[in-house]
């Protein structure tokens, strides 16, 4: 990637204009009159040509087997995905089963803006319709990490009130979280060269994503053991008040580029390892592996949330030539 830079002008009082290097000028075809598209993303302005064109990026997946092994088919598909199609189309030897295409629509709908395009007796073509000229990157992540803080709220809920009806709803929303995190995979793929603050959303939502799944972790260990489950657990819900409030601190900072209070939210895993060993020790709860196994997932989430605030770090100081500690 080249670099340049360029000094601002200002004519007219209130119009700013900068120069565009003369190699990627004529590299794009630039002429007087043309047309330039201009994005405002996270603080940076992104400038592409209008008239360059789109070469459609085709994929293609051949079953041979009918597409037997689901898992295998999902995982494909899912990686096609992060890999940023225009279009994927799925075939098989014979007529398609409608089991099969179940499959494929279900797909469909689990990721962000793919539609199904065209169907025939042996296949199915699907199509990308959204990226981050209309769904923006940031927006993306600020969506994904509020799921992650309803679905810790709720699990929190859900194990005061003893609720199964909530704990099981928590499972159902982690699919949203997985629709969040692909999307991202894919638009920073497509999108990330010289742009570092889309790797920073790109490990935010990995650790987002490993959030929700011990949330979904404990709603399953609760759903299971609510009625089995004797003794007082408020140590558990107190121990999971604690790595929320670390969790909610250490997004709002990250996306505030607030630097004041990270460092102690990144100091407090030693509290987390702390509560982590006083409930283990604690009697109150008489199921062992429900306890051990409930503080295992919350200790996890803890440290994620400082994960969180490390990262809030590096990002602001990633943006800074001084700073004053």
């Amino acid at each position: 990637m080249d670099t340049t830079t360029r000094k601002v002008q200002q004519t007219g009082g209130s119009t700013f204009i900068v120069s565009i290097p003369s190699k990627w000028a004529k590299e794009n075809g630039l002429k007087r009159g043309t047309e330039l598209i201009l994005e405002e993303e996270d603080g940076n302005l992104l400038i592409r040509g209008k008239s360059v064109e789109h070469q459609e990026v085709v994929k293609s997946i051949n079953l041979e087997n009918d597409g037997k092994d689901r898992n295998l088919l999902q995982r494909t598909m899912t990686s096609f995905y992060i890999s940023n199609f225009d279009t994927l189309v799925i075939r098989t030897n014979g007529h398609m089963k409608p089991g099969l295409r179940e499959e494929i629509r279900r797909f469909s709908k689990v990721v962000m803006g793919v539609e199904i395009f065209e169907e025939s007796a042996n296949s199915v073509v699907l199509q990308n319709v959204i990226d981050s000229s209309t769904f923006p990157l940031n927006n993306s992540v600020r969506r994904m990490s509020l799921n992650v803080e309803t679905m810790l709220a709720d699990v929190i809920e859900g194990i005061k009130k003893k609720d199964p009806d909530l704990l099981e709803s928590i499972e159902k929303r982690d699919d949203d979280v997985d629709r969040y995190q692909w999307y991202i995979y894919r638009e920073v793929l497509k999108n990330g060269q010289g742009d570092t603050g889309r790797i920073f959303f790109l490990i935010l939502s990995r650790i987002l994503e490993r959030i929700a799944d011990h949330t979904v972790n404990l709603s399953r260990i609760w759903g299971n053991a609510l009625g089995s489950v004797e003794g007082n657990t408020d140590g558990i819900s107190s121990f999971l008040t604690l790595v929320q409030t670390m969790y909610k601190e250490a997004i709002t900072s990250f996306y505030a580029r607030a630097y004041g209070n990270l460092n102690s939210i990144i100091n407090r895993k030693d509290e987390v390892i702390r509560h982590r060993g006083d409930l283990l020790n604690d009697n109150s709860i008489k199921d062992i592996y429900t306890k051990a196994a409930t503080v295992e997932e919350i200790s996890r989430i803890g440290l994620y949330a400082t994960d969180i605030a490390e990262l809030a770090m590096d990002l602001i100081l990633s943006e800074q030539d001084s700073i004053k500690i």
